[in-house]
């Protein structure tokens, strides 16, 4: 078997190595990974169908008016739509890395989608391109040939959400130490523009005159600077730059020129330059007179708006002074220095994070990872098979990263720092993984999910589904009126012995006083006091409840009336509603005990016989509940002509082998017969406006079944199926959903 599976993962590494499929970009520790097959779904529906089709010229109508028109199709917009795409998140103590990796064959589309703000914030740093959102700690990185966006979430501790931390050291010293090293961080992040000089003041010119000036300038960040954009506040000075990079050490400068004609006084412009720096924007200003000879005068506007600035600063600082009082008192200076070092913190963590987020990018896109890519977990490709899906979704070990996900102070009690560290978690779900597939065939589409438990945990649940059907619930089942039914196959027995060791095994070895006693004494004490076959013997754990369509019953009901004096009257009126036929059929051994009950009923009113069975008048319920036992089977129906059939034995059976086997063999099933529903409505209750659409869906809908298997080993499997019609034109399950979309939408 082993030789198999590597013989599988070498063909399969090497398929998509030589395809250039972007799985090679997922490291092998991924914690999930989720993967949509573009190749198989345009293999089922071609992009230009998809355009064509209602929801497919939606799509590109937003598209085209997001960008202008241009992009026009899903051509232009880039995107590799006939490879895969893949989603993966990675942990690492208590920090979630979310990564969506997208094919491009043409970059020049994606980036069209960006408004004009968003390219001016574009990146670059040799083959790659990004964007940076600080705020949400997302990095958008591309390259000629793939689009990564990089997503990384972070624990918050007790301090982050509530404020509240101790320090007995100088508040005001590590406060400067965190804004420091915060600021470090920035520029080792970004790249920083560090001119000579920002302000030129060009002195006293004559009217006409042209001033030209070079600001000089250092990147001193820690990447490359690219300027992107150099405007003036107004058209009479024109800045010049350079396009190319600038990397960390390295100079550049930028030229201005103004032209003074038609200008007189003071005269103070700006310069705003447009860069990949952690503000975006950084701003140089020109300043001087202007006069008809060229001559200073005494006093000019400029000194004048400077003065204004020098008293607006006052009034300022004044107002300051004022208002300090309220926090001279010892407690508010402290309150102040805590906030203030808390938020150095959250400055410094969140560029650091930044940092982590930005090189995690760029190692994803280079992909080159020591240990491997996922296609060097061979429980990832044992789980997800040859690739035929359409869609695949593996998570490892949900139950770490389930916990993992509760922030820690959400615990900090008596408990512990995690609420689940009152339970001994890891025992009964540690190494819990799950694989789902998606899959879309010529005659139906279907998700499949696997879960695999680790041993303990299998043991438990293999005894509580060890369930038998009762085959005496098919004399009472007639497929071709039913709308669809419900089945649990369970065992009682099973349950009632499984639960209290499984109780017993999440509280062991938990170390709290009222608990590591207490837990083990109440399951026992319930082990005692239970039989559990006697249970089992009054109700058996298999049970079966069929929907027989729907009908149309006269229902009575009081309202109020008003009569000529404008008083309520309290009146009795009928009305018709359409409610559903079912028969739920549930395992007894225990028809003694049931026909007890019953008589104890009959003498309290509440009970009436008939016929060989029962009949349970319900307050408020449009319907009778007939109860009848037979078979070992405790039948329980709203429909008194079916109940009154299966007591003279006279129903008319008729179950197939399908249903017998979705049934029987899995632990729990759920069948819906679409067509029958759709049939079963009533027509008045349906809009003219409708009712076309009802009809087609009518004639182009079929079933959909759901179970969940039996315990196999220590695998446990789920699948839902949407069965397809045949000879209504659908080429195939993907295609069908499409046409369904395109008839019901207007």
């Amino acid at each position: 078997m082993k030789k198999v599976l590597l013989f599988t993962s070498l063909c399969f590494a090497t398929l998509v190595a030589s395809a250039q499929d972007l799985i090679t970009k997922v490291p092998k520790n991924a914690s999930v990974v989720i993967a949509l097959k573009g190749r198989n779904i345009t293999d089922l529906v071609s992009i230009s169908e998809f355009e064509n089709s209602k929801i497919g010229k939606m799509f590109i109508k937003q598209l085209s008016r997001k960008t202008d028109g241009a992009v026009a199709d899903l051509e232009t917009l880039g995107i590799n739509l006939s490879e895969n795409f893949y989603y993966f998140m990675e942990t690492q103590e208590g920090i979630f890395t979310h990564n969506f990796l997208v094919p491009l064959n043409d970059k020049r589309g994606f980036f069209s989608l960006l408004s004009e703000h968003q390219k001016e914030e574009v990146q670059y740093d040799g083959d790659f391109a990004y964007m940076v959102d600080d705020y949400d700690h997302m990095v958008t990185m591309w390259n000629d040939d793939t689009l990564l966006i990089t997503v990384s979430q972070e624990e918050n501790d007790y301090d982050d959400v509530y404020g509240y931390d101790d320090y007995d050291y100088d508040y005001a010293e590590d406060a400067a130490e965190a804004v420091e090293a915060a600021a470090d961080a920035a520029e080792a992040t970004y790249p920083v523009l560090s001119f000579d000089e920002t302000t030129y003041n060009f002195g006293t010119i004559k009217e006409g005159d042209i001033v030209a000036h070079t600001f000089n300038f250092t990147n001193t960040g820690g990447s490359s600077l690219v300027i992107s954009d150099a405007k003036a506040s107004c058209g009479c000075t024109v800045p010049s730059y350079s396009t190319d990079e600038i990397a960390p050490g390295e100079s550049g400068s930028i030229d201005v020129k103004f032209n003074s004609s038609n200008k007189s006084g003071g005269q103070s412009k700006t310069v705003t330059i447009t860069a990949n720096t952690e503000n975006g924007t950084e701003q140089l200003y020109i300043k001087g007179k202007i006069t008809e000879d060229g001559v200073a005068e005494v006093e000019s506007v400029v000194e004048i708006v400077e003065e204004a600035y020098e008293i607006e600063e006052t009034v300022i600082e004044s107002t300051e002074d004022y208002d300090s009082s309220f926090y001279s008192d010892d407690y508010y200076a402290e309150q102040d220095r805590k906030r203030e070092i808390r938020e150095a913190k959250r400055v410094e963590k969140r560029k650091d994070a930044m940092v982590s987020v930005i090189e995690k990018a760029k190692a994803t896109l280079k992909g080159n990872y020591a240990e491997g890519s996922i296609l060097m977990n061979s429980s990832y490709i044992k789980s997800v098979g040859a690739g035929k899906d359409e869609a695949t979704v593996w998570v490892n070990d949900f139950t770490t990263l389930y916990k993992e996900a509760i922030p820690s102070y959400f615990g900090n009690s008596y408990y512990g720092d995690n609420p689940y560290d009152i339970f001994n978690y890891d025992r009964l779900y540690g190494g819990m993984s799950l694989t789902s597939k998606l899959n879309f065939d010529d005659t139906n589409a279907s998700i499949k999910t696997i879960y695999t438990m680790n041993e303990e945990m299998a043991e438990y649940q293999r005894a509580i589904y060890n369930g038998k059907m009762n085959s005496n619930f098919y004399k009472y089942f007639n497929e071709d009126n039913m709308s669809g039914y419900f089945s649990i196959n369970t065992s009682t027995e099973g349950t009632l012995k499984a639960y209290p060791k499984l109780v017993d095994a999440m509280f062991d070895g938990v170390e709290k006083e009222h608990l590591e006693d207490f837990v083990p004494i109440a399951t026992r004490l319930i082990s005692i006091l239970l039989d559990e076959e006697a249970i089992a013997k009054v109700v058996r754990g298999d049970m079966l409840l069929v929907m027989n369509g729907v009908e149309n019953v006269e229902v009575t009901y009081t309202t109020y009336d008003y009569d000529e004096n404008y008083e309520s009257v309290e009146v009795t009126k009928t009305k018709t509603e359409a409610v559903p036929n079912f028969i739920l059929m549930i395992t007894s051994e225990e028809k003694e005990i049931f026909n007890r009950l019953m008589r104890i009923g009959i003498k309290e009113g509440a009970v009436t016989a008939e016929n060989g069975f029962y009949q349970v008048e319900i307050p408020d319920a449009p319907f009778t509940v007939n109860m009848l036992f037979k078979d070992n089977t405790l039948l329980i129906s709203n429909s008194k002509a079916d109940i009154t059939a299966m007591s003279n034995g006279t129903y008319n059976a008729k179950v197939s082998g399908r249903h017998k086997k979705l049934i029987s063999k899995n632990a729990g099933s759920i069948y819906i017969n679409g067509k029958n529903i759709a049939s079963d409505i009533p027509e008045d209750m349906v809009p003219d406006s409708y009712r076309e659409k009802l009809n087609y869906i009518s004639n182009n809908v079929e079933d959909v079944e759901f179970r969940i298997g039996k315990m196999k080993g220590n695998v446990l499997e789920g699948e839902m199926i949407l069965n397809t019609p045949e000879g209504k034109g659908h080429k195939n399950s993907l295609a069908y959903f499409l046409n369904m979309i395109d008839a019901l939408v207007d």
